[in-house]
């Protein structure tokens, strides 16, 4: 399957121009900063790497975002919390770094070789050296998702660069799932809790069009319904129609949230009870293999016509972009995410194995690369064992939410008493760090109270 549009970072796509104004109106404005493009081996050159900045007081902390794998734009738009209450209300200066290979800062020639989280922590680094008014600036990094993942390995590798680290939904042992089982299997999770029924009825969706596949006849009518661009011809058009509707369901699991969102389009609040509302009026009284899967193109919709003015699909359509192409050369040489689905009683979705030999030939035939699954925990020390190979580790808040399909790969246990880990009952991806909402469950207020009394520990804060 193809996770690459709709998987780790919940890819948001390029940045609006309201999405510009909201930085701007926030008080943000846009710095470069030129740094090696290989801090490690020599000087084949230079990069720029983009920045949002708002400049607080210099007698103040630095709070800095690590920016993930699309344009940094996203991330601040995703990380209310940060712009709207903590960087206020501590006078802090706060940078939203920009991840090297995406957005705006890409090298002058594209060679992959300098990607790696490696030279993307000394990106960071070398920037905060320079955002620090004093030497004795307290720095505090967060990040959501992958830029979780990173937040969490600067605190590791950076520990008299930053005081704290708060990385939420951070799937920092995502690697350990072999099979890749975890992911789809906690997104089926979440429909089953809204309603058993849901889960079995989106599978009944996905056998009918296992079926489908087989027999030409149907196809025309699969057109139709899921409003293809083109008609379907061939049964691995049908194949990659479940795709898409796989990376749409899994999508919404991740962005649950309590109320509306601007995030992959305009989504109402809790997107996957909508959806098995719309599941359920389309699967009674009688089933009816048609109206089921009318049920599933409605529940697409949400996701991929959110503004209603599509007026056609390309479900098979296997053009990338900068972001998915710099993204899949992370995971085939140092990020590995298994991830694949197995059908019932595991999941919901088709059975297609994660296959290791096919995703490691697919590496080497695109980049050249195979992945290297033994350098990741030998660098930042999350092995099956973390609690004694991260004992010394301070500092750090890893933060999951019970509705998240990537908390299976979250830290649940802390490897010592000074790294605390938070789960937020009902919480979908980073819910902590989005902008407070009145809608927001009790819990996360309470997670955002725990990691703001540490924070204000880390940067001795007196009030």
């Amino acid at each position: 399957m193809n996770w690459v549009s709709i998987a780790i970072l919940v890819a948001l796509g390029s940045a609006s121009q309201t999405e510009d104004m909201l930085y701007l109106q926030a008080g943000y404005f846009v710095e470069h900063f030129t740094v090696p493009l290989d801090h490690i081996n020599g000087d084949p050159g230079l990069i720029s790497i983009k920045t949002l900045l708002h400049i607080g007081d210099p007698n103040g902390p630095l709070f800095v975002y690590t920016g993930n794998e699309g344009p940094i734009e996203d991330f601040f738009y995703m990380t209310g919390w940060l712009v709207y209450t903590l960087g206020p209300y501590y006078n802090a200066t706060v940078a939203f770094i920009e991840h090297r290979y995406y957005g705006d800062s890409l090298p002058n020639q594209m060679n992959y070789a300098y990607l790696n989280t490696d030279q993307v922590l000394l990106d960071f680094a070398q920037i905060i050296m320079q955002l620090k008014s004093m030497e004795s600036t307290p720095v505090v990094v967060f990040g959501g998702s992958y830029g979780g993942m990173l937040s969490a390995y600067f605190r590791i590798k950076f520990p008299h660069l930053v005081d704290g680290a708060i990385a939420s939904s951070a799937p920092v042992l995502e690697y350990l799932d072999k099979e890749g089982i975890g992911l789809m299997y906690q997104t089926t999770q979440d429909y089953f809790d809204v309603y058993p029924n849901c889960a079995f009825n989106i599978n009944d969706g996905f056998n009918i069009l296992d079926n489908f596949a087989q027999n030409s006849y149907t196809w025309n009518g699969l057109s139709s319904i899921f409003q293809t661009c083109t008609p379907i011809t061939s049964s691995s058009q049908v194949l990659a129609l479940e795709d898409w509707l796989s990376n749409a369901l899994e999508a919404m699991a991740q962005l649950n949230y309590p109320y509306p969102t601007n995030v992959e389009g305009y989504l109402p609040a809790f997107p996957v009870n909508v959806s098995c509302s719309i599941i359920g009026v389309y699967s009674s009284p009688i089933k009816n293999m048609w109206r089921t899967l009318q049920g599933l193109a409605k529940v697409a919709g949400l996701i991929y016509n959110s503004t209603g003015t599509t007026t056609c699909y390309n479900p098979w359509d296997n053009s990338t972009d900068q972001t998915d192409l710099s993204w899949t050369y992370q995971t085939c040489s140092e990020l590995v995410m298994p991830s694949g689905t197995y059908g019932v009683p595991y999941d919901m979705f088709p059975v297609r194995p994660w296959d290791f030999s096919a995703f490691n030939a697919s590496c080497y035939q695109t980049y050249g690369v195979y992945p290297n699954l033994e350098w990741y925990p030998i660098n930042y020390g999350f092995t099956p064992f973390y609690v004694n190979s991260l004992k010394n580790l301070s500092n750090v808040v890893f933060s999951w939410g019970s509705e998240d399909p990537w908390q299976t790969g979250c830290l649940k246990e802390a490897p010592n008493n000074n790294v605390r880990v938070i789960g937020i009952n009902g919480g979908a991806h980073h819910l902590d760090l989005r902008r407070p909402n009145r809608n927001d469950p009790q819990s996360v207020i309470s997670a955002r109270n725990s990691e703001q009394g540490l924070i204000e520990q880390w940067i001795g804060w007196s009030g």
